[in-house]
């Protein structure tokens, strides 16, 4: 027998008998948040992110990738039953299966699985659709087998053979196990190096019930089914899930994120572990900080009449923006996008009196406050529409303004296209955006009370520069200033917020505690922050870009 395996018989559970008391502590192992590698300490997520390995090795499959992840959120990997210290399951159906994953997982959290457990965890999350915050697969496929009706999968007569090895010899079945893992992928002789080092701990029943648990799901109903955000990765010299499985997990579900990872094999966290770490972070920050237009619309809208009282900042940012743009009596199409009261508009004008300006929004309530403000002036003209996709001719435009308004973009890549196709070549881009040091005391005071979305999430610099970049501007000026404002309360702040139409509008989950006991928990978490003369402190990083096209 080879050294690495160790094949182990155990008492059974019956799923009628689980606590989660009894199968926590031997199936979970939890890496805390320990702060990314930049000293951020303010963990990103507060549901944490649940590893769920395969068939044929327990959770030191995931190497280093627990660690890595819980840079930015706390992890936990699950032993599946049978497998590591996890006891084994006198059942192995699904229903049992996802019985014991909902005593065993926390009660609310981000699910990840590798093929068996990537399976496992698609079906858990369409049948617990509340348990689960977003879901990532790798390596997984709607059905491990092929079928008659479902073609993009190992052959059934080779699957077949593999029960068969398992039972004749679970040592040799184990390594040409490993060989299919490892085949395909750029990495492949130092992957299997390392699958062979591992000590892996299995109970032989449980290995058998839950290989032919893997020949018998077909997940293609979960699929449809699933509401969370999900991510799909694949590798693309994969042997034992075919690559062209990405295709059919879109078709069956367009929200479906799916990535190929070129050069992987079966386990592309191990062969390419940055390039899954980044695509995982990413998505999760993506969904996290999800932001829901409708909500942003409805927030300034609502603020209409009280804003240019409250944003004297703002309104500074903005002034001094239009104070450094060159006089020029030759524009004559200037927009000021996300123009909100028109404030801006005013100062445009003066500076800019030949030209048709077009104040463009995304609230309608903001436009109409806006049209009533500046009724008198003939030269501006209104427009609702979303800076992500203009409602403007290409080359139409010879200078875009903006002032804190493009932080509310989720897709930044599309918004520097759309800013870079209606400029005129020659035009100018100027723009003012908070960068992610802004409120950093209140992002703070809120991770200490309970860790949710309470501020919305800001670009930096250099993203912003990549973005512009890659849309095609090549003269580029950005520059970053710290501005701190200091007012008398926590409560004085919070009512500034909120009356410049400021509110987070993230779509993810966020804390729906508002009382007095928990706005008094966030006033004694800023508390530390308090300066010297008393006053509390908002710091507001100023991003300030100019472009030419």
């Amino acid at each position: 027998m080879n050294a690495a395996v160790s094949l182990s018989s155990g008492s059974f559970l019956k799923s009628s008998e689980l606590k989660s008391s009894q199968i926590k502590s031997s199936a979970l192992t939890h890496y805390p948040f320990s702060g990314s590698e930049s000293g951020n300490p303010i963990r990103l997520y507060a549901q944490p992110l649940v590893l769920l390995h395969g068939w044929g090795m327990d959770s030191q499959i995931w190497q280093s990738l627990p660690q890595q992840l819980s840079q930015f959120a706390d992890v936990i990997t699950v032993d599946l039953p049978g497998f590591g210290q996890s006891p084994p399951l006198a059942d192995y159906d699904k229903q049992s299966l996802y019985q014991w994953l909902a005593a065993v997982l926390p009660e609310r959290c981000y699910l990840m699985g590798l093929s068996l457990g990537g399976m496992l965890a698609c079906g858990f999350a369409a049948g617990y659709p509340d348990r689960i915050q977003g879901l990532v697969t790798v390596s997984s496929n709607s059905c491990f087998v092929a079928s008659a009706t479902y073609a993009a999968a190992m052959d059934s007569q080779q699957f077949e053979s593999f029960v068969t090895s398992w039972n004749d010899n679970r040592d040799s079945c184990l390594k040409r196990f490993i060989g299919l893992q490892a085949q395909g992928d750029q990495h492949q002789r130092q992957l299997m190096r390392d699958l062979r080092a591992m000590q892996l701990q299995l109970d032989p029943k449980s290995g058998e019930q839950l290989l032919r648990l893997l020949g018998e799901i077909d997940n293609r109903d979960a699929l449809r089914q699933l509401r969370c955000p999900t991510l799909a990765l694949f590798g693309d010299s994969d042997a034992l899930v075919p690559a062209v499985s990405a295709e059919t997990s879109v078709s069956l579900n367009s929200k479906i994120e799916v990535v190929s990872i070129e050069g992987a094999g079966h386990l592309p966290h191990l062969s390419q572990p940055g390039k899954v770490v980044e695509l995982i972070s990413t998505f999760l920050e993506r969904h996290h900080y999800a932001l829901d237009k409708s909500k942003i619309a409805d927030s300034f809208g609502r603020a209409a009449n009280k804003y240019d009282r409250a944003a004297q900042l703002q309104h500074q940012v903005g002034e001094g923006l239009i104070a450094a743009l060159t006089p020029n009596p030759t524009l004559t199409h200037i927009i000021d996008l996300g123009c909100g009261t028109g404030y801006h508009c005013s100062h445009l004008q003066r500076h800019f009196p030949g030209a048709q300006l077009t104040g463009i929004d995304l609230s309608a309530a903001m436009l109409t406050y806006a049209a009533q403000r500046h009724i008198s002036q003939a030269q501006c003209s209104w427009i609702c529409g979303d800076a992500e996709d203009l409602p403007l001719d290409d080359q139409s435009q010879q200078l875009i303004f903006s002032n804190f308004a493009l932080q509310w973009c989720e897709n930044l890549p599309r918004l520097a296209g759309e800013l870079y196709r209606v400029l005129r070549p020659g035009g100018e881009l100027c723009f003012a955006v908070p960068g992610p040091q802004t409120l950093v005391e209140l992002r703070s005071a809120w991770q200490q009370v309970d860790g949710l979305v309470h501020v919305n999430r800001f670009y930096d610099l250099q993203t912003l520069q990549q973005a512009l970049q890659q849309a095609g501007f090549n003269q580029l000026e950005l520059n970053s200033e710290i501005v701190v404002q200091e007012h008398s309360s926590v409560r004085e702040l919070l009512m500034e917020l909120k009356d410049v139409g400021a509110h987070n509008n993230n779509t993810g989950k966020q804390s729906t505690l508002t009382g007095k006991q928990h706005l008094k928990a966030l006033y004694d978490a800023y508390e530390p922050f308090r300066l010297a003369a008393g006053t509390i402190p908002a710091s507001w990083e100023i991003i300030r870009v100019r472009a030419i096209k």
